[in-house]
């Protein structure tokens, strides 16, 4: 649908958001297989190298909605100095991301969340 000339603006902005949380969905489903894994100690990393910016701006449109339905404003600040390419295991990191910001915007009742990226020159980080 989403390669259809005669879809509106306004409707492609809906099917992205209907893949986005489809993709969602599929990665709760995942969790609760990571889960019984870790009970099983049988986890592992799977390291890769991707885009954290284009990451976060998925999760950010993902959320937004959510957001606003509540009357909150959701924020993403990221800092100059945070890379663009991460090497790590992206469908935990966002699976971490989407926890906390879900909590987040679940448990406030007002005002705004803030997701800030910074670099950490910590050397144990």
């Amino acid at each position: 649908m989403t390669r259809d000339a005669a879809v509106s603006h306004a409707q492609l902005k809906q099917l992205q958001m209907i893949n986005r949380s489809g993709e969602h969905l599929l990665m709760l489903i995942n969790d609760v297989l990571e889960m019984s894994k870790i009970k099983a100690g049988r986890t592992t990393l799977n390291e890769n190298s991707f885009s954290l910016y284009q990451l976060l701006q998925s999760i950010e449109e993902t959320f937004q909605l959510k957001a606003n339905a509540k009357g909150l404003e959701l924020i993403f600040e990221q800092n100059g100095n945070v890379p663009e390419y991460l090497q790590a295991d992206k469908g935990k990191l966002q699976q971490v991301l989407i926890n906390l910001i879900g909590n987040a915007i679940k448990f406030t009742e007002s005002g705004r969340v803030t997701v800030r990226t910074v670099v950490s020159n910590q050397s144990n980080c």
